[in-house]
């Protein structure tokens, strides 16, 4: 098989494997706001989707996690991996960096409106979903400072690891939150999420 086409048989199976995960999330966050999270099971949403148990578990590890979009594989864009390869590039660098690790994780599976909205119905129907999404947040927040102490060589604890993530998570949650919220009369973003994040960061600059 030529080059060509083992690359192409690559993206349609990366294509399956996204509508896989769309579908399932999508029947996930519908059938919650219908029923609840306790009105169905894991079965029940297998077969909405057409799909068995065991691949259900491959993608999600609850249905929790289907209905907010967390994968079994929190990173799967490998953003991360690239983020440790790039090796220490000292402090004054890794606000910078870390913007772009997100910036990376988003375009490989950024929201859409649409998910936010049914989202927002999913946990008004399920309110305990917040809780558990703020739980998942934290776990990659500790990931995230994790990994800058390792790609820094800082010591575990270190507080400067833990302010710069905490910092980019803050500018990264009101940037998403402003590409929602403000669109033109034809219903798109009147900026793209890159340009609002670096323009709070550089606001974020000025204070310093």
């Amino acid at each position: 098989m030529s080059e060509s086409a083992i690359s192409g048989a690559m993206s349609t199976r990366e294509r399956r494997k996204a509508e896989t995960a769309q579908g399932l999330k999508d029947a996930a966050r519908r059938l919650t706001i219908e029923h609840g999270l306790t009105g169905f099971t894991i079965e029940e949403l297998c077969e909405e989707v057409g799909v068995s148990r065991r691949t259900f578990f491959n993608y999600f590890a609850s249905k929790e996690n289907a209905v907010i979009g967390v994968p079994v594989d929190l990173d799967e864009s490998g953003a991360a991996e690239r983020f440790a390869a790039a090796g220490a590039r000292g402090l004054p660098h890794l606000v910078d960096d870390l913007i772009a690790l997100h910036l990376d994780r988003w375009s490989f599976g950024g929201i859409t409106a649409a998910e936010v909205a049914q989202l927002i119905r999913a946990f008004e129907r399920e309110p305990r979903l917040i809780g558990h999404m703020l739980q998942v947040a934290g776990e990659g927040e500790r990931g995230d400072i994790e990994l800058v102490e390792r790609r820094e060589g800082l010591a575990p604890g270190d507080l400067r690891a833990a302010a710069a993530v905490q910092l980019v998570g803050a500018i990264m949650r009101t940037s998403v939150e402003q590409y929602f919220k403000h669109h033109d009369d034809g219903g798109r973003p009147t900026d793209d999420l890159p340009t609002i994040v670096h323009r709070r960061l550089e606001a974020v600059r000025r204070l310093f």
